[in-house]
């Protein structure tokens, strides 16, 4: 399987992809059939153990997407695990320092390149040729998510084997005792993107709002996840309630 987000993002072009929350292998391939480039199974927070991580990456791969996954922690056996259920891109949450960075870097690639294990599980499904390609079709993408990481995001995306660096504004926020949008995060958002730019790496970020997103991919954002199917649930219901009760 060609990683067809790394083609995109090599390119210079915006990769939009979404996040899956529900723990549902139906709703991840209703969003694949919605035209999503890629799809992240959150499994640091959303009710996902591995066997239905592989059954999402399943239904995620049947509509031709590309299945992502947000790790629950750094640990080497964990992230190998994720990979051999069939992970294409790995976003690692909580990532400050370069040191972490590295270190997952090479949890994630098969030696030379790094120190993943070789094992087997729902990989096969690709083929001999598998540990052969993926070194190269993986993208490794730490998630910053606090000040520390802010000011340590240049060193970060310089990181051998990190591919794309992600930004978690919530949880910035909340690191910077603000609210999103107040002017602090806004500067901190602003330096993360820059730091990408200097070491030519992609930048990308959640974001929901189509003006705003428009905006953030003028500013040079280029790996943006736009939907959920938990919000695409809850704002739907809301919709058709308000809709019905308006006037009743």
């Amino acid at each position: 399987m060609k990683n067809r987000v790394r083609e995109t993002l090599s390119q210079g072009k915006v990769s939009f992809g979404g996040w899956l929350n529900l723990g549902s292998p139906l709703a991840a391939e209703m969003m694949a059939s919605a035209g999503f480039e890629w799809l992240a199974v959150d499994a640091e927070h959303a009710p996902f153990d591995i066997s239905l991580i592989a059954e999402t990456f399943r239904a995620i791969d049947a509509r031709g997407v590309v299945p992502f996954v947000r790790a629950w922690d750094h640990d080497p056996v964990s992230l190998a695990r994720l990979l051999d259920a069939g992970a294409f891109g790995v976003i690692i949450p909580h990532v400050s320092t370069p040191q972490q960075a590295g270190a997952l870097a090479r949890a994630m690639r098969y030696p030379p390149r790094g120190a993943r294990s070789v094992g087997t599980g729902r990989i096969a499904v690709y083929g001999p040729d598998y540990r052969k390609t993926i070194n190269d079709e993986l993208l490794v993408i730490p998630q910053i998510e606090d000040m520390e990481g802010i000011d340590n995001a240049e060193a970060i995306l310089a990181v051998e084997g990190v591919d794309v660096g992600f930004l978690g504004p919530a949880d910035l926020a909340m690191s910077m005792g603000v609210e999103m949008g107040h002017p602090d995060h806004e500067k901190a958002i602003q330096k993360f993107l820059a730091a990408c730019k200097k070491v030519g790496k992609p930048g990308g970020l959640p974001i929901r709002v189509a003006p705003a997103i428009k905006k953030r991919v003028a500013e040079g954002f280029r790996l943006i996840d736009i939907a959920s199917d938990l919000r695409l649930v809850e704002a739907g219901a809301q919709e058709i309630l308000k809709a019905v009760r308006t006037g009743a």
